[in-house]
Parts: C-alpha cells; structure tokens; sequence
C-alpha cells in the first residue's frame, strides 16, 4: 500500500457533521475494507477523509450502516471498557477512532474515538491519565452516520514533518465488526501497529520541544472526627519534558482523592483480590511496566504492583521513548519507606520481537526486597507467538536463594477462529514480592487452554458460538499436587443480542497438607443486551451494552461445602441521559455441621450525563452476611453500608469535583469532598 498523503490545507474544512462530504474537497479520501474480527471483507461502506493544517488533523468518517446505529454516550472521557489502550466509547456504542504512531511501532500510540453523537475518548500508551481537550462531532442520518474531528498535535509527543503509522478503524457495536484502512488478512487486531498503514505529514508547526506542566490541585474536606475531622491540603502533579518523548515528572503531597472507581465485589475467591491502580503518580508510566507476556496465567503473577505501595509524600519519576526502546523509573518515598522501579523495554520495528527488564526495590524498617525480572516474546506477524520470562528475588524474606525466583514460558497458535495456548512455569516458595503479587508461591507445573468459534449467516437465529476448555496442573514442593483447575464454557449469541453461556469443571488448591475444592465453574448464565460476537482475544469477549440486564448462577464443591452463588444486575435508561443500575448478589456455602454461610450484596447506581464536560453520579451499596470459606479477603464479615455522591464538571484546563463518600470502600468514609484542579502549561495526562 502506498504512503497515504495527508494534504496541507490553509483552512479548516468545517467540522459540522450535516454537511454533505464535498464541503471537505482538499481532503484525502480512502475507505474501511476490511473486518478483523471476522476475517472478512466489510459489509457496510466507510469513507475516511483526512486533511491538515500544521496544527491539527482533521478527520471525516462517513458510515454507511445497514443495522440500527446505536450512541447512548453523552460525555466525553468516560471509560466504559474496550478501546486498545485504556477503555473508551468503542464497546458500548457504535464508534470509529484514529490510531497515530508519530514515530513508529515502538514508540507511542495515540488513539481518539468518538461515537456517532460526536462524543469521544483518547487513549495514550505514555500515560493512562491521558485526557487534553480536542473537538469531536457527530450526527446520524437516513443512511448511518457521519462524525468529524480535529485532533491537535500539540498533545502529541514527538509530532513530526514525515512519516508516521496510522490507522482508522470503525465499529459496529450490534455485528461485532471491526472494520480498517490498512490491513493483512491474518490480522486479528484493529490498532495493530504493523498493520497500520504509513501517512505522511507534510506540516506539523509545533514547537520543538513540549512545554513544562503542572496540575495544581487544592481539596477541601468536611469529615467526622473519627476520621481525621475537617482540612485542607494543596499540591501538584509536574512534568518537564526534556526531549519530545521523554520527561521527568513527579508529585509533590500527592492528590488520592479518586472517588470515581466502583471495585467492591463478592465474588467468591481464594486469591488475595486484585484492585485497579487510580493514582496519577503511578498511573503515568503505568505502560512500560509489567511488558512480560504470558500465556494461560489465570491472574499469576507481577512483579510491580503498585497498589500494594502505600501513599507516598513524594515521589519522583521519568519516563521517555527513543526509537525502539523505552525506559521509565520511579521512587516513590513514603513515610519510613521507599518504593522504587525502573523498567526497559524493546520492540522491533515489525513489532515481532519484544524484550523487557524490570527493577523494583522496597525499602521499610526492617524489610529489603530486591526483585529483578527479564523477558522475551517473539510473534510472527500472524498465528504463532512464544515467550518466556525470569525473576529473582533476595533480601529480608528469601533466606533460601534457589527459592527465591520464578521461571515461566509458553506460546501458542490463534486466529479469528480457532486457538490453542500453552505454559510451563515454575515458582519458587519464597518468592513473594513486597510490591508485587503472587498468588500461589512453591508450586510447579503447566496450563492449556483452547478455545473455537463459529459465526453463521445474517439471517441465521444464531450469531455465533463458541466453546473454551482450559486446565492446569501444579506440583507442590511437599504432599504432591498443590493447584488444579478445570473448565469448559460453551457460549451462544443470538441476533436479537442474547447472550447464554453454559458452563463445567473443578478447582483445587492445596491449603497445608489438605487438596481443598474450591470449585464455581458449574454454571448458567443469561445475558440481555449483549450484542457483541465472540472474540478470541479474550473469549468470551461479550462487552455489555450500555443497558444490559444479566442473571448466573454457579455452583460446586468449595471448602468444607456446597456453593451456589447468583449475580443478577440490570441498567435500564432512564430518559436521553440518564442510566440506573439494579444489582443484587449473593452466596450461600451450604455446610453440614455448622451454621451455613450467606452474604449478600445489594447496589443501587444512579448517573446522569449533564452535558458532555460534566456527569453526576450516585450509588448506594450494602454487603450483609458471613463470606464463605476459604476467603481470599476484600469481603465485609457482618454488615457494611456504603454511600457515594459524585459531581464532576471539567473545562478547557480547570476540573472540579464534589463528592461524597468513597466507593472503593466497604464502609462509607463520612467526609465530604471539594477538589478543584489547574492545568498550567500542558492540559491533562500531556
């Protein structure tokens, strides 16, 4: 495919939707052709018209589309799951996106999507915070849809005159396709870097070097005494670039406040609980860490896990991309402790080969923790893939060296249609990171996993389905098998977006000398508003729409009982912007000589869309009852009421919150929250 040639124009070709495509005539025209999702060609017509003035990109897409077009999304910058780099629009509306690569496969990716109401999402690969201000509109017509955008690139670090990657890709939310520009036909994944097509840019005035920012924050709290009682406190986020794609940055009386992210559950597990990071610090360079792959993991294993680090006072980092390499270090410095990782990283240009070494040091009274891992995956641009990977740990907790690392390798064989994954790893009984996870140390042995779809024709009851099978195998160091798991799913997809899911299989885990069951894999589960067709990438792969309504129920053999456990939840609109969410869990651990286990957890959610820079959230959660056992913690023993109330309105380089509560928490915090944020220099997660 030859260079797309993006022209230089000396105005901006209007941005209003309802005008007809020749409003647009010194733009570069190319069209969607091909579903990576099906491994087909696409079905509906999309035009992409691209043009530039130096400052911005200005992108067309014009989407002719069959099926109803579906945009329930009305804000801008909600993450509601499913874009390639951090979430976005894509899975629960219909949507198309633009995916840049300034300087090549291995450096950043920039991605802005936007729905047919023309509200967006953007994504970068330097920075899961990423969030500046760009214009997006939308509007859907007799025929599908039109949206139009102008992305500026002053947010985009190492913006060039020359070459670059790009992509567009368009999603259509009721079919599951994902239709692109550029493309091979074993290509599996839309944003796919070698893929993408090359574009180039004959203007690009930027200055060159970014500008130094800050997010300057003061919060103001209204609390109960036994929490600390009323305050204030003030302090920054900074970045200082030092070339176009690397900088230093760092915090200072760092703001977590984050009151936005609901990740209570009662779900029935033996694993410590796994949480997502929310905290700017860390969530910066959040991408260069971690880049080890591994295959059939079930949750296994990281080395940084930066939850487990406790608010620092401080901290300091930098991050940057040069060429195929990228290099990233933290230290965060606590009260009597200091948490420190640095991290490399390498991708060839074809994007087959990738390497990375990762550092994390822990350092607390009495306790120092050294943890070192290296690891190499190769991918042949269409099927197969292999990896493997290292780590060794020493200091306070590892008084036995041969005990103290972890060895893990694998590969496998996928397409759209069929995949068979595999691992052998090892891990040693004192490997167990301070500022990692582990959740099963002392323990050797291998995983599979299989999985086949079928998709059928349009006028066909079903739209697809597919089956799963996965099993593991692990040895202990004493009393022989120390974990084993089993499980086989059938899933079915009707055309009218119903989702059922049938599923079968065990789980043991050795707990002392005893081979403890702790199975839940015996189940049914009924999905309305699904509408998403099965995907290999992370089958079953059925994003929600944004009203779904579900109820499954699991069972098996778990501890010293029988355990049933039910998750009901359905979201129901409630008007144009409006959404409200009704869900009601619970388990019951049947035991034959003592008092049963019941818990129960009940939620209310209730959010509204303002406008497209402000939403207002509420939610009313309540977990009662007694956890079964085993208990892998994170669960309320009696009874635990929350309350969160949550406003947000956001401008060109101000935001504001007001919020009640936490919901991260099991147990309303009674304070009341004022937060308002400044953007000098550079606006958000830039």
């Amino acid at each position: 495919m030859l260079p797309l040639l993006v022209p230089v124009v000396q105005t901006a070709p209007p941005l209003d939707p309802s005008l007809i495509a020749s409003a647009w005539p010194a733009a570069t025209a190319v069209t969607l052709q091909w579903n990576v999702a099906h491994a087909q060609p696409a079905t509906d017509p999309t035009t992409v018209r691209v043009a530039t003035n130096g400052s911005y990109i200005f992108v067309r897409f014009e989407a002719v589309q069959h099926e109803p077009v579906i945009a329930t999304q009305h804000s801008d910058d909600v993450v509601t799951g499913g874009s390639n780099i951090n979430g976005g629009i894509a899975w629960s509306d219909d949507a198309v996106w633009v995916d840049l690569w300034p300087t090549g496969p291995g450096g950043f990716q920039y991605q802005f999507e936007a729905n047919p109401n023309g509200s967006h999402n953007e994504a970068s690969s330097e920075n899961t915070d990423f969030a500046p201000q760009w214009e997006s509109h939308g509007q859907a017509n007799a025929d599908g849809y039109t949206v139009t955008m102008a992305i500026p690139l002053r947010v985009v670090h190492g913006a060039h005159a020359g070459t670059w990657r790009m992509q567009f890709v368009r999603y259509v939310r009721s079919t599951g396709a994902l239709e692109v520009w550029s493309f091979d036909k074993a290509q599996t994944n839309p944003d796919d870097a070698a893929r993408a097509g090359d574009a180039t840019l004959p203007l690009v005035s930027r200055q060159p070097l970014p500008r130094p920012h800050a997010a300057l924050y003061g919060l103001g709290g209204l609390a109960a005494k036994s929490v600390s009682g009323s305050g204030s406190r003030f302090g920054a986020d900074y970045s200082v670039p030092v070339t176009q794609t690397a900088a230093i940055f760092g915090t200072i009386h760092p703001d977590y406040s984050n009151v936005e992210l609901d990740q209570q559950s009662i779900s029935p597990s033996v694993y410590q609980r796994i949480f997502s990071e929310v905290r700017p610090f860390f969530t910066q360079a959040a991408a260069y860490y971690g880049n080890f792959n591994c295959d059939v993991c079930n949750g296994f294993r990281t080395t940084l896990y930066t939850p487990a680090i406790p608010t620092p006072l401080d901290g300091y980092a930098f991050e940057g991309k040069q060429g195929n390499f990228g290099l990233a270090a933290f230290d965060a410095i606590g009260a009597g402790r200091t948490d420190a990782a640095g991290a490399l990283n390498y991708t060839s240009e074809d994007t087959h080969w990738n390497g990375s070494l990762q550092h994390v040091a822990t350092d607390l009274p009495g306790v120092v923790d050294d943890t070192n891992e290296g690891g190499v995956s190769w991918y042949n641009g269409k099927y197969f893939s292999t990896y493997a990977n290292y780590a060794i740990e020493s200091g306070t907790g590892v008084s036995d060296a041969s005990q103290g690392n972890w060895i893990d390798a694998g590969g496998g064989w996928g397409n759209q249609n069929f995949a068979l994954y595999g691992a052998a790893r090892k891990v040693g009984t004192e490997f167990n990171p301070v500022d990692g996870f582990d959740s099963h140390p002392g323990i050797a042995g291998y995983a599979l996993y299989t999985a086949r779809v079928w998709t059928f024709a349009p006028h066909d009851f079903l739209s697809s389905a597919g089956v799963s099978g996965f099993l593991d195998r692990y040895q202990g160091v004493a009393y022989g098998q120390a974990q084993s798991d089993n499980s086989v799913l059938l899933d079915l997809l009707t055309k009218n977006t119903i989702d059922v899911q049938f599923s079968a299989g065990s789980d043991y885990w050795r707990f002392g000398s005893a081979l403890t069951p702790i199975s839940q894999n015996g189940g049914v589960s009924i999905m309305y508003h699904s509408g998403m067709q099965n995907n290999l990438n992370n089958f079953p792969a059925h994003g929600a729409s944004s009203t779904p309504t579900s109820i499954a129920w699991y069972t098996g053999r778990y501890g010293p009982g029988r355990l049933d456990t039910w998750f009901r939840s359905s979201t129901v609109r409630v008007g144009t912007r409006g959404s409200l969410t009704l869900t009601a869990d619970n388990t019951a651990q049947w035991l034959t000589h003592q008092p049963d286990n019941i818990q129960w957890f009940d939620g209310l959610s209730y959010s509204y869309q303002v406008g497209s820079n402000s939403s207002f959230a509420f939610g009313l959660r309540r977990v009662t009852g007694v956890p079964p056992e085993p208990n892998g913690g994170g669960n309320c023993v009696g009874a635990c009421s929350n309350v969160s109330i949550a406003y947000h309105l956001r401008f060109h380089d101000q935001e504001f919150y007001v919020a009640y509560g936490d919901p991260n928490t099991l147990v309303t915090v009674p304070q009341a929250i004022l937060k308002v944020i400044f953007y000098v220099g550079g606006q958000k997660g830039t």
